[in-house]
């Protein structure tokens, strides 16, 4: 009876440390950790639709299932904060490109030592993004020319912290998806204004 016993305590003591390890969303601060468990529940669980069958960047912590801010993730490759995000969807289009940006996040990252950026922490704007060719023929075409910022940055196509090769060549009816993150110097960020070959618009944090 009483190895029975020690046996039934081992087995939630293990259970314990596994329920722990595999814990991956957590809330930057204590003082929210009520909405943290409400976040989790409503938020933290299923990756957004149009990601598909995306795969994340080998580089940067995987931040599809946090997207409020004051939500964080973390796994082997570091940890990721939502400082800001916008919800806001917009598609614009020039000829037979369009293009469709899903999503928008100023996120800090703080990534394990040796890992990236010499273990430095960043901070860096995020956006998913489609762009189809709608026309009958290739087409050319860059999904970020360049994004400024309301407080003086330009941040450039080539500076692209992702490096998913959305821009090229797109041929007829041809869909890429994927992100496009770029470094900042300041953080106190509320608007963006993209340029991507004839386009510009704006989006409001």
């Amino acid at each position: 009876m009483r190895r029975l016993f020690m046996i039934g305590l081992a087995t939630l003591f293990f259970s314990g440390c596994m329920m722990d390890v595999t814990a991956p969303v957590e809330q930057a601060s204590p003082d929210h950790q009520v909405e943290a468990a409400v976040l989790q529940t409503e938020s933290m669980l299923e990756v957004p639709a149009y990601y598909g069958d995306y795969r994340p960047n080998p580089r940067i912590s995987d931040d599809r299932r946090i997207t409020r801010p004051g939500e964080v993730v973390r796994d082997s490759r570091g940890g990721l904060e939502v400082l800001k995000a916008s919800g806001e969807q917009k598609q614009v289009s020039a000829g037979p490109a369009e293009l469709t940006v899903r999503e928008t996040k100023l996120l800090r990252y703080v990534p394990a030592t040796g890992r990236f950026n010499g273990g430095q922490t960043f901070e860096f704007v995020k956006l998913f993004v489609e762009v189809r060719n709608t026309g009958g023929e290739p087409i050319q075409f860059n999904p970020v020319s360049v994004i400024g910022t309301d407080t003086g940055e330009a941040l450039r196509w080539e500076d692209d912290l992702y490096r998913e090769e959305l821009g090229g060549m797109i041929a007829p009816g041809e869909v890429k998806a994927g992100n496009i993150g770029f470094i900042l110097r300041e953080s106190d960020v509320d608007e963006l204004t993209i340029s991507a070959d004839d386009i510009e618009f704006k989006i409001q944090f």
